[in-house]
């Protein structure tokens, strides 16, 4: 409907849902309108849209565009849980042979976070999934791409996955490119910038607390939120903190200029390509730009400058990232108290000596798992007698979920009854659960994070695999950090030894209970002022570095 489509492109989404109102009242079984209210709603209403699409369907079941739309929102984090996953698992295999290409990359990733990982890959490969995602301006899939990565060809085949799709977003801001202002005045303060719709009850907001917190004499900040959204208490209270928090025009060239009359010297995005708009950086609204924090992995825009990294993090191949490391002096982020509370305390005993086994487990998101991965844990407990694992997950409330990773236990020799399914969501359920767990079994290739820390922070050590690129780093860099080295394995056979030799060693496993917060508290990694301050000084570091880009 061209009056749609016209009021949506210029963000007017009120006239976009009078218009469509108005087609339904012309005709009552118009599934598509239904779907086109599921698209505007989502941003906002999510069950409000899962209420049109499931209109949708019933108006006309055969509708793919309802079908596909009504999984994504179903496996959607935010509504993630046991039976909404095990029904979009079944609303894709239920239109497989009549999904159109468009809708393939957006499938098989359901599927993945179903454990359904045959009928994934029946979908298409790395390469040409990440490929067409690339292709038709679906970033948020490419970051899917990287649980599947096993070889150097595989981590080039992402990034270049990502150029390509950077590429289109290039050539949009060559065509219109933006007015800048003229330079500020010399010796005024550095002005520092954070693109991000996270700066608000957020991890992100968590992690980049300090630099709120302990503000820095030489720089002025300004925070810019792409999306038109009511702000809640933290994003308040950031703003009390900042010289400016802007709200972002829609257009991606308008909300440039926005940015560029603030005459940044460097403006950090925090997000990626998950749920922000990455278009504006294309237009280089500030004369240096940088990666950090949200997003695991390259851009791909020749328009950022840094990527913000730590010794342990940056890859050791200078081809894995294309834009210029910038190091931190020891970590790259900061677990601040604003998400890392004294409260609920660490369980002093460990499980193995409540239960006499150990417990081993997991709570990372299960987009990360993969066959490969599976196949590894099943090893370790297989070599542990009488060991389990728990699994502290949403999706482990969907019985296709639970089946497909028993079957790949079950292929090394691991019965279902030494398995542990926990569909929890939230902190502090999941937190509450760590107090059941011994070793925490990281993901890999693509590893942990925030999981990583919250599991170090209740006291449960992570053996994680460190690969070459950075999103197979994070948890190595955190372990490296938090002055735990030895947990993190060069090799799957390194991972396996390290995770049997460690249940092997109750009183090593209750030491590093009980010193783990002390640990983390005694390093940069738990200590925010000093973060900041050395955030602050490599920024001024970059700024003094190269003043030719002010000009």
């Amino acid at each position: 409907m061209p009056g749609v489509r016209a009021a949506l492109s210029a963000g007017r989404r009120q006239a976009a849902r009078q218009a469509l109102a108005h087609a339904l009242r012309t005709d009552p079984r118009a599934a598509w309108a239904h779907v086109a209210l599921a698209n505007i709603a989502w941003a906002d209403d999510r069950e409000s849209a899962i209420l049109h699409l499931r209109r949708a369907l019933e108006l006309d079941p055969q509708h793919v565009d309802a079908t596909v739309a009504l999984a994504q929102g179903l496996s959607h984090r935010a509504l993630l849980e046991g039976p909404h996953l095990q029904e979009a698992v079944e609303l894709i295999l239920g239109v497989l042979p009549r999904l159109p290409p468009s809708a393939r990359t957006l499938a098989a990733g359901i599927l993945w976070r179903g454990a359904q990982y045959e009928q994934a890959e029946a979908l298409g490969g790395l390469s040409e999934l990440g490929r067409y995602a690339a292709e038709h301006d679906q970033p948020a899939n490419l970051l899917l791409q990287m649980a599947k990565v096993q070889t150097d060809e595989d981590r080039l085949e992402v990034l270049h996955q990502h150029r390509l799709w950077a590429g289109s977003l290039e050539r949009r801001a060559a065509d219109r490119p933006i007015v800048r202002p003229r330079s500020r005045a010399p010796g005024s303060k550095h002005r520092l910038g954070f693109l991000s719709p996270d700066l608000r009850h957020h991890v992100v907001a968590f992690f980049a607390q300090p630099l709120f917190q302990h503000l820095d004499e030489r720089f002025e900040l300004f925070c810019y939120a792409p999306f038109p959204r009511a702000p809640d208490y933290v994003q308040e209270r950031i703003a009390s903190r900042v010289t400016a928090f802007r709200q972002l025009p829609p257009d991606d060239r308008a909300a440039a200029e926005v940015v560029a009359a603030d005459e940044l010297d460097i403006l950090l995005d925090l997000s990626g390509p998950l749920g922000s708009r990455p278009g504006i950086l294309a237009y280089k609204p500030a004369p240096r730009q940088a990666s950090w924090l949200g997003y695991p992995h390259s851009l791909g825009l020749a328009a950022m400058d840094y990527f913000v990294a730590d010794p342990y993090l940056v890859p050791p191949r200078k081809d894995l990232l294309v834009e210029e490391p910038l190091l931190m002096p020891e970590s790259w982020i900061c677990m601040t108290p604003a998400a890392f509370h004294p409260e609920p305390r660490v369980e002093q005993t460990t499980p193995v000596e409540r239960t006499g086994h150990v417990t081993f487990g997991t709570a990372n998101d299960a987009y990360k798992y993969n066959p490969r991965l599976l196949r590894t844990w099943a090893r370790v407990l297989a070599a542990v007698p009488g060991s389990r694992f728990m699994i502290v997950r949403p999706e482990a409330g969907a019985p296709g979920f639970r089946d497909s990773v028993a079957r790949h236990f079950a292929a090394e020799g691991v019965a279902v009854d030494r398995l542990d399914f926990h569909a929890v969501s939230g902190r502090a359920k999941v937190r509450e659960l760590y107090g059941q767990m011994d070793i925490a079994l990281d993901t890999f290739p693509l590893t942990g994070g925030t999981t990583t820390c919250e599991a170090l922070w209740m006291g449960v050590p992570t053996v994680s695999l460190v690969g070459e690129a950075v999103f197979e780093r994070l948890s190595g860099s955190i372990l490296s950090n938090a002055g735990l080295p030895e947990l993190a394995a060069a090799t799957v056979e390194d991972y396996v030894r390290i995770a049997v030799e460690l249940a092997g060693s109750p009183a090593r496993i209750a030491e590093l209970r009980n010193t783990a917060r002390e640990r983390i508290l005694a390093r940069p990694l738990g200590q925010p002022e000093r973060f900041a301050r050395d955030f602050y000084d490599l920024m001024a570091s970059a700024i003094a570095a190269r003043p030719e880009k002010d000009r």
